[in-house]
């Protein structure tokens, strides 16, 4: 369902202006369909190379997967700096990687992935920066690659937050005897990027409230304000619906024994990336906790965490390394930990498929139903400017990109008899199930059936 929603801003850039901040969906619930739920840059830029290429979806996927792409490729760099073992460097990215949830975002519309690679990439550069901060570019890089997954997904902000902690922390704490203070250019930097995150969101909740928006969540969904039952139940969803959809549960094991480990020996911890991982520690409980509710319908907003439990695992890895050298060096270690990393690929690989193959029965139908829909309509001369109902759609968007029309969707009947002035408003019905003919409702209005596609019968409505 949310991926349609992104396929509507971009469909909507592109066929009605390239206004950046006023991006709009297909579903007109809202005022002209004015809608907002992320900074919109990535569907900008994918409707900016319909206009170079045409309308491909395979343009955003390509964008999404390029970021995540070159995220690892960073995240690998770091390892092979902080490791300065290639065999581990190489095993550990692919460890994360493997995560069915990340496999299947990866190649995905959603920018959540987008947000993940800028912030893996971001963690490479902070770190060349932390360690020899008389070197601008790295901070500059870092600092914009975190802003802008901060825009793109505002949750991804608690890695700026700590970002900033750490280097405060450094100054203060760490290089007195150096007789180091800190650089009010990069301070200012990053008290600009976190104003223009927070600016931002205002004005996001600005635009959906003045738009009558409420299909997009501009709230936290906090564990406080849920029932014990619905605590229950969420917690029931992370620990057994998803939890294989998270990692491959050996890998998930192993990681759990690498950082209780890493805690007997957390003091040969270098005290500036443990401030880093602490940090985010912090910032990921406070997300869970904001957000705990949305953790049961919604498996990306796991994606948030990952940079944490990337950081604390590794850092726990080094802390092990420092006591056990010769065992951490040992091919047996090694060999054990790319046996574990070759199953976790290969579990990951497996439950990707089983998710592709596997059939949504409440979203999927609507988009196999009506898809290539569009060029029907043209053939019976239902224009783009027309405004369509469509019955039954359980999503928003779904059913509205399809037929690359705008209008509204109803999952049932029920509202629709409520929705006079929508009626008026409207050009064309389309039910896609047929049976709904003989709906009270329905049966009522006064139409002419002019074409049928799919099963879907479509009536123009007269007024």
């Amino acid at each position: 369902m949310r991926q349609t929603d992104c396929l509507a801003f971009i469909q909507s850039y592109y066929n009605m202006g390239m206004e950046f901040f006023t991006p709009r969906v297909l579903n007109l619930q809202s005022t002209d369909g004015k809608a907002m739920g992320e900074f919109p840059i990535l569907y900008y830029i994918t409707a900016a190379f319909y206009h170079l290429f045409g309308p491909h979806e395979f343009i955003l996927r390509l964008i999404n997967l390029a970021l995540i792409s070159i995220g690892f490729f960073n995240i690998f760099r770091l390892f092979l700096v902080l490791l300065n073992d290639i065999v581990y460097a190489f095993t550990f990215t692919f460890i994360f990687l493997s995560s069915t949830v990340l496999l299947y975002y990866a190649n995905n519309f959603l920018p959540d992935a987008g947000a993940l690679g800028l912030t893996f990439s971001a963690f490479y550069y902070f770190y060349r920066f932390i360690t020899n901060q008389n070197d601008r570019k790295y901070f500059i890089i870092s600092t914009i690659l975190l802003t802008f997954a901060s825009l793109i997904k505002i949750t991804y902000g608690i890695y700026l937050v700590a970002a900033l902690l750490t280097y405060v922390f450094s100054i203060s704490f760490l290089f007195k005897r150096q007789k180091l203070t800190i650089n009010r250019g990069y301070l200012l930097g990053y008290i600009l990027a976190i104003l223009l995150i927070v600016g931002w969101y205002f004005y996001v909740i600005y635009y959906n409230n003045a738009n009558h928006v409420e299909s997009f969540l501009t709230t936290t969904t906090p564990i406080w304000k849920l029932s014990a039952d619905r605590i229950s139940i969420v917690w029931d969803y992370i620990t057994h619906y998803w939890y294989y959809e998270y990692y491959y549960p050996t890998s998930i094991h192993t990681m759990f024994v690498i950082v209780i480990a890493g805690l007997f020996f957390i003091n040969k911890t270098d005290k500036i990336f443990l401030f880093f991982v602490s940090t985010t520690i912090l910032g990921s409980a406070c997300y869970i906790m904001l957000f705990f509710n949305q953790f049961k319908d919604h498996d990306y907003y796991f994606l948030t965490l990952i940079p944490t439990i990337l950081l604390l695992v590794i850092n726990s890895f080094m802390s092990i390394k420092n006591n056990y050298p010769k065992l951490v060096n040992s091919w047996i270690t090694k060999i054990i930990l790319i046996t574990i990393m070759v199953l976790s690929l290969n579990f990951g690989r497996e439950k990707l498929t089983n998710r592709y193959i596997t059939p949504d029965i409440i979203f999927s139908p609507i988009g196999i139903q009506l898809n290539h829909g569009d060029q029907y309509l043209q053939s019976i001369n239902v224009h783009q400017t027309d405004k369509i109902v469509v019955i039954k759609d359980n999503t928003p968007n779904g059913s509205l990109y399809f037929l690359n029309r705008r209008g509204w969707t109803f999952a049932d009947t029920n509202k629709l008899a409520k929705s006079k002035a929508i009626l008026l408003q409207s050009d064309f019905l389309i039910l896609t199930d047929t049976t709904l003919i003989n709906n009270t409702t329905i049966a009522h209005l006064k139409k002419t059936k002019v074409g049928e596609f799919n099963s879907a019968a479509i009536y123009q409505l007269i007024k």
